[in-house]
Order: C-alpha cells, then structure tokens, then sequence
C-alpha cells in the first residue's frame, strides 16, 4: 500500500522571519562580540574551510601578546618599525597548508580580515604537525557562553527583550532548555503583557524537557497574543499541537493542524501532522481527507498573483521524513522530503562537496574512527547497540574518539554504558561538546584529523547538522533508519545491509549505500525482568483456548485502514481466528470494531490487551501464534520482542527501508520465508500457517534454535563486518576516489 501518488518536484522551503521581535543577532554563543559570519567555502579542504571562517573570528593577536611593555615611548610607525609578534597558531596553521606541495590539498585563497601581513609571509616550520596547531586553535576558540554570562548579559546589557529571546532560543537549540526558561524568567516583562514569542520560546523549552502539560499551556498563551501576525500564530498552532500530542490528546492536536493548512494550504509539514493525528484515532475518513491535502501540497504551486503574494506570504514548512515513512514506502519521495527537511533546517541549500584526498597513511597505521554521540529523538532506535559494536573494534586497528554532544538534562548522561565508552577512549580521546557552537565542534573535530566520523543520528537538531555541513572529517557515515536517506549531502555513505539497504536503492539516497553482509546495526539484548514473571494463561488475557491467535502490538496510528482490511480478510479465511491488539481508547477501540463488522467480521473476534509494563507484557508475547507486521511502518522492535520470546512474526517487505525493517531481522534468524513480496503472498502465508499448527510448532522450534547462537546482537561480530567495511571505505579514499555503492561482500 501506498497512500500518495507519484512524487513531484519540490520547491525549496523558506523560513518566513517573525515579526514580534527585535531582529535575531548575527553571533552564536562563543562568537567575539561584533562579528559576523560569512558562509563556509565550498569546495575547500575541511580544515582550510573552518581557518578561514575562525580568521574573520579570532583576534588579529591574542591579549597575552598585545600587551605592551610598561612606560614604552610611543615612535612613530615610519621611523621606527613595531617588532612582530610570534605567528599565531592560525596564522601558522594556514601558512603550513598553503607551503605543502602536496597537489590534492585545494587551498581556498582570500584576504584575512584584520590581517596586517599576508599569512604566505609567516615563517613556519613545515614538519610542524597540523593537528597539533589545530588543537590549539580549539584551545583558543571561545566556547559558548556560559549559563551565568548569558544571565548577565540579558538583565544588565540587553534592555531589548528580542535579544534575550535569541539568546533563549540558542539555550533550546544547545539542548539547554532548564537554562532557556531561567533566562526567560530574568527578561522583563516589557512590553506588557509577555509577547507571543516570550511564550513560544517557553512552550519549545517545557516540550523539550518532557512537559507537555506546560508546554501545551504556554503555546495556548502564545496563540492569544499572535493578533494579525501569521508567521507567529502559525508557530504557535504548530508548537500547541506538538504539545497536545505529547499529551495524549490527538484529536485537538489535529485540529491545531488543520487550523495551520487552513490559512496555508501548500504547508506540507501542517497537512502530515494532521495525517499522523488522524491515523492516531483511527479516524480513517479524516485520514483519507489529510492524505488527499497533503498530496496537493506536495504538487508543484501556480505562480501567485503579486498582489495575493504580497498580502498574505505563504508559510511552508518540510515533511517530517520519519512521519511520512509511515504512509508510504516511495523511497523517492522519502528522499525529497528529506533534503526539504535538512534545507529548511540549515537554511540554505546545501550541495555535494567534490571528492576530498588527503596524503597517503602509513601502512598497518591504525585508523581514526570518530564517533559524534549526541542526543537520540524520541521514538528513535537506541545508540547504545552501535556504541557497543564500536567499543569492540579491535584497538590495534582502530583509534576510537567520541564527541559527546550530550546535554545536562540527557538522562544518556547517567547511563553505566556512556562510562564504560568514556574508559575505553580515555580522557585525551574523549570531547565533552555539549556547550560548543556549530563552528567550535567542527573545529574540534578537524584537530583530530579523523579518518572517518560515525553520526548515530543525522536528523538531529541545527547545530549538529550545521557541524556535519562543515564536513570536518574526510569521510562522514551515518546509519540509515526507517525514513532511508538522510537528504545531507555532506554525508559520505549510508551504512545498510542487503534486506534493509538493497543496492537498487541507491538511486533514491543523497549518500552511497554501504552493506554489511548480515545486519547493519546490533539489536538490543532481552531486557531482563527485574523478577521473574509468572506467565500467563489465555483465559487471563481473554483470549481462546485453542483458536489461532493473531497479534499485532504496533500503536493504532501504525495500522492504516488497507492493512485492517487485509487482517479481516484473514481472519475471514481462518475459521475462529481471533485477532490481539494493543490496548486503545474506547473512541480507537468502537473504530476498530466498527470497521471490522463493516467488512464482515465479528466485532468480538477483536480482542484487545490491557497495557502493562515491558516485562509482564513480554511474559504474554508467546501466547500469540503469529505476529502480524505492519506496513509501510515495519516494527522493528515489536518483531525483536516477539522473536526474543520465540514468537513467529510474519512481514510484508517494501520498497523503503522503513518497510523492511521487521524482514531484516527475519534474515537475520534464518526466516527469510516470513518474508513476504506484495499483499497477496502475505495473505496467502498468513492463513496457510494459521490452519497448520506443526509448521508454527516447527517454526518455534528453528527460532529456539536459532536464537542460542545470538544472531540480533553479537556486537563483536558485526564489529569484524563494520571494521572490513570501513577499511573499504578509507582504502577509496586514499585512492583519491569518490564515494560508490558498496555491496556486502561475502564473510570470510
């Protein structure tokens, strides 16, 4: 099933600037007062892109060596000249570059502001290592500014409330949200009442730190006192939604939607989260309405008329890639709405770098391997899987790095996991970037002259992304997750496997694909119960003694109305079936049943499950014979949990990584033939294994067997495959060769 059309061209996504306050500063925390920013270089060397934008940064001289000496007589510049000062370690850095003869470094040429000499004048040692001059320049690079200093600067030297707001804003966007409302707290109230964008910045502040409640509250403020604005109600509708999502309360969040797309029907983010919300309450001939807009959305505009353009500009806002997974599994458009996704966070268009070449390493020399571990959204797969398959690359081969990116409040911060990776790097090889601005991790990165960068999560917020733009690594991986491509051309490769990835796929990703030969990334371990839990019987759960029980534990939002209708068309073909879903409300719940008579079954073969905590409801996992997947939205840890408690799970394989998520997992236990081609062929399963309980029985019996060898997991084994990949990725590199399509190779 595939609920949109074809994917037309999208126009670029432009960010409508608000109106209710003083203008945004130019400078970021850790900028020198004053300054401004130009755009990076394209095309440039990693490091010769990040010297040039800290020169127009960075003092002409540092203030130690601007001192002059005491009761100096002042001479005349032309009579008698002012000795220089030792180069500093800019000046030197950039001079050793632009002195290499090596051809492959493409030196990026231009004035430094604030210069008196040239930087080809300054004498340099040329066997002077650049890492180290880079390191210093980290060392000298201002980080952002501290909590107390952004205190200060707003109650004593900001009398503007717009200039709080941006500092406020920078605070939520550092993942700093308990510092942002403290901040906020200290602006006064001028004008009166607080401005609708006071409200906004608290509302993101409260949702980010888990209160929707909050959240939902200062988003309703917001609204109140948006007036004629446009750009700042249709801020504060889309953040109220948020919040009321969060909340539970899905029905008005999908109003808050509607409401945005009603003033501005070409906004395609507004038209998904209504979608998203619609599907959420099993309310399928809303959806069906969502869906229909949101496919006019994404058809290319008319040209307005110039007096309708002036009067009210149109508001746009990107697709969320991850929510538009789950209605179709076109990996073209999938794609699109992921490049639409990182312009409109960056803010410009980015484009593909040329391939970069660096000097040949030594031979047998171990590779630096850089992992940037930063907070993972929600509902995302955890990092600590990948984390732990790096952690068991063999330290002969490979110097590991972590830039830990993690802010005060990330609860990763308390995890034992976070400390046994920060034993193995060491203190000299781990970076704590949390209060770095975009340009100062870059910089940190670049120091360390990184062979390769690992990102857990490419979708994340501004700043990460704006790092990843500088690409301060020679090469920059990612892992694909279910939206498929990133859209960021800045990232190298997209590390898949064969079910997940196929090469075929590669036409509709920004990056290169590069297969692991099993599974791309270890699954978590079975949590374990903190005591054992009796399991159950089927008459606890209500469900029939002997009749075939179906399952399906996915949210209701995960189960579109084409995949109920073929779940009832099954249970239609396999007499006295029942099907076991997750517990809903009573408004999904009387949908569901609904729906169901509607296509002939019997309301009461829908047999809904109490919610319980994750070990009571892992304990009930084996009464169901066979788990049923959904589509396109595969499950992944819905079929872990059910394969970890030997439960068969049945998928549908599609054309996204999002839809083979369940199926690669089946590939990877040895099941390949649970994984189904089309709709009829998964029926055609599904009724043939619900009428022969010896083939479940056997099916029990080869994923017990199957599961003692740890196939899901085995960090140190998928650590061989990843550290054989990398080596093919680097040997590319060091050929002066661009990124290509790297099939799995078969294991050794």
């Amino acid at each position: 099933m595939d609920a949109l059309g074809p994917l037309p061209a999208l126009p670029p996504v432009r960010r409508t600037p608000s109106s209710d306050h003083a203008p945004d500063e130019r400078h970021r925390p850790g900028t020198l007062p004053g300054s401004v920013l130009e755009p990076l270089p394209r095309r440039t060397l990693p490091q010769q892109a990040l010297l040039d934008a800290l020169a127009s940064r960075l003092p002409a001289e540092p203030a130690a060596r601007r001192a002059e000496p005491p009761q100096r007589p002042a001479t005349p510049a032309a009579s008698v000249p002012t000795p220089s000062p030792s180069p500093a370690p800019l000046d030197r850095a950039a001079a050793l570059l632009r002195t290499r003869p090596d051809p492959t470094l493409l030196i990026y040429e231009r004035p430094t502001p604030g210069r008196t000499a040239p930087a080809t004048q300054v004498a340099v040692n040329r066997h002077e290592p650049l890492p180290q001059l880079l390191g210093e320049l980290a060392a000298q690079t201002p980080r952002s500014t501290p909590r107390a200093e952004l205190l200060s600067k707003t109650r004593d030297a900001s009398p503007s409330p717009g200039t709080g707001l941006t500092r406020a804003r920078q605070l939520i966007e550092a993942g700093r949200p308990a510092e942002a409302l403290d901040l906020l707290d200290q602006l006064d109230p001028a004008p009166q009442p607080r401005t609708a964008h006071w409200h906004l910045a608290r509302a993101a502040a409260w949702q980010q730190l888990q209160r929707p409640q909050e959240a939902a509250r200062e988003a309703s403020a917001a609204l109140a006192r948006t007036g004629v604005d446009a750009p700042t109600r249709h801020a504060a509708l889309q953040q109220l939604g948020q919040a009321l999502t969060l909340q539970g309360e899905t029905a008005e969040a999908a109003w808050c939607h509607r409401a945005r797309l009603a003033e501005h029907p070409r906004d395609s983010g507004a038209a998904l989260q209504a979608a998203r919300a619609a599907a959420t309450e099993a309310d399928w001939p809303a959806l069906a309405q969502d869906l229909s807009r949101l496919e006019q959305t994404l058809q290319p505009a008319p040209a307005p008329a110039p007096a309708a353009a002036q009067a009210r500009p149109e508001i746009r806002t990107a697709p969320d890639p991850a929510l538009l997974a789950a209605f179709t599994d076109d990996p073209a458009r999938l794609r699109q709405a992921a490049e639409q996704a990182v312009q409109a966070r960056l803010g410009r268009r980015v484009e593909r770098s040329p391939a970069r070449r660096r000097a040949a390493r030594a031979p047998g020399s171990r590779l630096r391997l850089g992992l940037l571990l930063g907070t993972m959204p929600a509902g995302a797969p955890s990092p600590w899987p990948i984390v732990e398959m790096l952690m068991a690359l063999d330290p002969a081969q490979f110097d590991l790095t972590v830039y830990a990116d993690l802010p005060e409040e990330s609860p990763a911060r308390n995890d034992a996991r976070l400390q046994q990776l920060r034993e193995r790097t060491g203190n000299s090889r781990w970076h704590d970037c949390a209060d770095s601005d975009e340009d100062t991790l870059a910089l940190t990165i670049s120091a360390d002259a990184l062979d390769l960068l690992a990102v857990l999560d490419a979708r994340a917020d501004s700043r990460r992304l704006a790092t990843l733009a500088r690409h301060p690594a020679a090469l920059q991986i990612a892992w694909a997750d279910g939206a498929g491509s990133t859209g960021a051309p800045f990232i190298d490769y997209l590390v898949g496997d064969r079910e997940r990835t196929p090469i075929e796929l590669a036409a509709d990703t920004v990056e290169a694909i590069a297969q692991m030969p099993s599974r791309h990334r270890p699954s978590e371990p079975p949590a374990a119960a903190p005591e054992p839990c009796e399991r159950p019987s089927r008459a606890d759960c209500g469900l029939p003694g002997t009749a075939m029980v179906y399952a399906c534990f996915a949210r209701p939002g995960a189960i579109l109305p084409e995949q109920f209708a073929a779940w009832c068309r099954i249970l239609a073909d396999t007499a006295g079936a029942v099907l076991w879903l997750r517990g809903a409300t009573p408004v999904v719940r009387a949908r569901l049943q609904q729906a169901a008579a509607g296509l002939g079954i019997d309301p009461h073969r829908l047999i809904f499950a109490a919610e319980l905590e994750p070990a009571r409801h892992a304990a009930r996992l084996p009464l169901a014979d066979l788990v049923l997947d959904t589509f396109p939205d595969s499950g992944e840890r819905r079929c872990l949990e059910a394969l970890q408690q030997g439960v068969p799970v049945l998928s549908r394989r599609g054309r996204s990584p999002g839809s083979r998520r369940a199926g690669a997992l089946l590939q990877a236990v040895g099941l390949p033939e649970l994984v189904c081609d089309g709709p009829e062929r998964l029926h055609i399963e599904a009724v043939r294994l619900g009428r022969d309980a010896a083939r479940r029985a056997a099916l029990r019996e080869q994923l017990h067997q199957r599961l003692q060898a740890d196939p899901l997991h085995d960090p140190a084994g998928l650590a061989r495959d990843f550290a054989a990949l990398v080596r093919r990725m680097v040997d590319r590199l060091d050929a002066g060769l661009p990124p290509v399509p790297l099939a799995a190779l078969p294991a050794p």
